[in-house]
């Protein structure tokens, strides 16, 4: 097997920004997290063509062959489980069965054990965040919208009422 290679940062950005931000995939946000994937499955085979973006669901999905377990969907279903347990617990406090301190080492159990499944699945493993440089860029972007929307609804304030406060002057103006 080929010897596992990286994809350079500005490859990374560069396609962040062609996929404008969704999973390759399924299209979900990735503001949250993804992982850098070879198109061919070849780790050796870094051109930026062989580079796609997917969201931790869609890069584990390419994990194994047909019938091997996939990490993600197993922590999916352990996170199910463990909701309809604290569902079932909620309901026996509210019925006065448990006490509020069970509940609680109840909850700090399942937080374990989810916790563990994460380490022992590798689901946070290599999960990236949105380059600092695509953060910067998207966050001047939306002040600059801001600071547009803001400075039209100045003018068209200024506008409405420039005729009821100085009409005589708008007039000398226009002259």
């Amino acid at each position: 097997m080929a010897k596992r290679r990286f994809f350079e940062d500005w490859k990374v950005t560069q396609v962040y920004l062609a996929q404008e931000g969704v999973c390759a995939r399924c299209g979900a946000p990735l503001e949250h997290g993804f992982h850098r994937h070879h198109k061919d499955g070849n780790p050796a085979n870094n051109s930026i063509e062989n580079l796609e973006l997917l969201c931790p669901r869609c890069h584990y999905a390419t994990f194994g062959t047909e019938g091997e377990k996939n990490p993600w969907e197993e922590h999916k279903k352990l996170e199910e489980k463990m909701l309809q347990r604290v569902d079932e617990i909620i309901g026996k406090a509210v019925e006065g069965k448990m006490s509020g301190a069970v509940v609680d080492k109840i909850l700090e159990a399942i937080k374990l054990e989810l916790s563990l499944s994460r380490s022992i699945n590798r689901i946070n493993e290599e999960l990236e965040r949105v380059p600092p440089s695509i953060a910067i860029m998207k966050k001047l972007y939306e002040t600059r919208i801001l600071q547009e929307t803001y400075l039209e609804g100045f003018r068209d304030g200024v506008e409405a009422v420039k005729d009821l406060l100085c009409p005589k002057k708008v007039k000398e103006v226009k002259k």
